[in-house]
């Protein structure tokens, strides 16, 4: 008898471990808390929300460390996703204008690069989230405002589009594409020199579509950096639009 209630008590305690340490990282879904997951954790999960697509990760949120055994739990998360690369974003709180993003991490970096993020945030006095995400590779990239953060127009949607060479964000040191849209009905204006647009008529309206229901969703204006990969729309990062 004593044999098996210490044999239970065993059992107890192995499983209680397991739950813990399974809950230590966040979906991208999962919580919108910024002092969780940071102001672009947050976005992205009401971005998730509001079934639009977003590239596949999770989120290492602001009080977890590496050194605190993390390691592991990070390794056998990026193995989940069944891909060769990740996105890494800083996550602060506040303050998100100019966060630190580093592209195309491997597996044998991964867990160095989300270190040396952390340490850099802790250096800065901005304890940050580190969103982990697939590293995609499409056709098309770029950033869609829900008004035109250039003029104030509010019944404007701003298209920024170029092709997609490699999986940086628009840096703004790059030309690109840029489309009015209605934010009313989605009727296209052309705004670039170019003859033809780079986006297709179904793909705008799918952006038109997704900001639209991301700026509900969040309750106020938004700018996303969007995607095309094998004709999917995927949203990289969603941030508030201020202008």
């Amino acid at each position: 008898m004593d044999t098996f209630i210490i044999a239970q008590i065993v059992q107890n305690v192995n499983v209680y471990v397991i739950i813990t340490d399974m809950s230590t990282l966040l979906m991208l879904d999962s919580s919108d808390d910024v002092k969780v997951v940071g102001q672009l954790g947050s976005y992205l999960a009401k971005t998730s929300r509001a079934k639009i697509k977003i590239a596949r990760g999770f989120v290492v949120p602001i009080d977890k460390h590496v050194g605190y055994g993390l390691s592991n739990e990070i390794l056998r998360e990026f193995d989940k996703l069944n891909i060769d690369k990740v996105c890494l974003r800083a996550s602060p709180t506040s303050d998100i204008s100019n966060t630190e993003t580093i592209n195309a991490v491997k597996r044998e970096k991964l867990i160095d690069t989300i270190t040396y993020m952390q340490n850099n945030a802790e250096r800065r006095w901005a304890p940050s989230a580190i969103v982990v995400q697939e590293y995609l590779d499409g056709e098309l990239r770029g950033r869609i405002h829900s008004h035109n953060p250039y003029t104030g127009a509010r019944d404007e949607i701003v298209i920024e589009a170029q092709l997609w060479a490699d999986n940086s964000v628009l840096s703004g040191d790059e030309e690109s594409e840029m489309i009015l849209v209605d934010k009313r009905d989605g009727a296209i204006e052309l705004e670039s020199d170019e003859e033809e647009l780079l986006l297709e008529a179904d793909q705008v309206e799918k952006l038109w579509y997704a900001v639209r229901k991301v700026e509900k969703s969040i309750g106020a204006p938004v700018s996303l950096d969007w995607g095309f990969v094998n004709g999917v729309l995927y949203i990289l990062r969603t941030r508030p639009l201020s202008a």
